[in-house]
């Protein structure tokens, strides 16, 4: 009885976190709110970890380390993604290609430093080390729990209007939770999405990653 109602109290959290969050900010986002949402649902799961009796920061952080051949494969994953996205660009918004470095270098460069600290950060708490940690009951075989965490990573991305977003999310996701079965370690997974965050941003596509996209000048 008592482990019933533990995931029943799990997946209402689950819910209200990863379903009713991204379907309320898909009505009322905002290029402000939807980055203040993600550091207050950041700081209500870090509260929930760090109160865990196993808890320790530099596990969460260094986690159980990541063999050479699992890094290499997953540099030779993100080369392979490059050239996609790349192809992805030309595809669908082709003026974009490098506008954003080329047109904007200014900006770029801050978000090249920002993002991943502002953005990359916080997701990977919430979608890898949270999520893994905490869902464990509800999903407690490898892929279901990545297939779980990926899909609640793409969803989360709905609310920038477009089809584009989530379904890279998806696709991401499932390669950041992979890796995150290998290492476990907070520092990898942020390493590893901000640099496919700011490979996106770079290449242009990341226009579908912002409430209200910038227009080339």
């Amino acid at each position: 009885m008592q482990i019933a109602r533990r995931n029943l109290w799990l997946l209402s959290e689950f819910s209200a976190l990863f379903v009713l969050i991204p379907c309320y900010f898909y009505f009322h986002a905002t290029r402000w709110n939807i980055h203040a949402a993600l550091w207050i649902v950041t700081a209500y799961v870090l509260f929930w970890m760090k109160r865990t009796p196993d808890f320790s920061w530099p596990e969460l952080w260094h986690g159980s380390g990541w063999a050479k051949r699992a890094r290499n494969i997953a540099l030779l994953r993100f080369l392979f993604s490059t050239l996609l996205i790349i192809g992805l660009t030309i595809l669908l918004v082709p003026e974009r290609l490098f506008s954003f470095p080329l047109q904007r270098p200014i900006l770029w460069l801050a978000v090249m430093l920002l993002y991943p600290i502002l953005s990359a950060l916080p997701q990977e708490i919430l979608f890898r080390s949270y999520f893994f940690r905490r869902y464990g009951n509800l999903f407690p075989q490898p892929w279901p729990m990545i297939a779980a965490s990926a899909i609640s990573f793409g969803f989360a991305h709905i609310v920038f209007h477009n089809w584009v977003s989530p379904l890279l999310c998806l696709i991401g996701g499932i390669m950041f939770a992979y890796s995150y079965t290998q290492h476990r370690s907070l520092k990898w997974a942020a390493i590893e999405h901000a640099a496919y965050g700011c490979m996106v941003f770079t290449i242009g596509i990341g226009v579908y990653f912002l409430v209200n996209g910038w227009k080339p000048s």
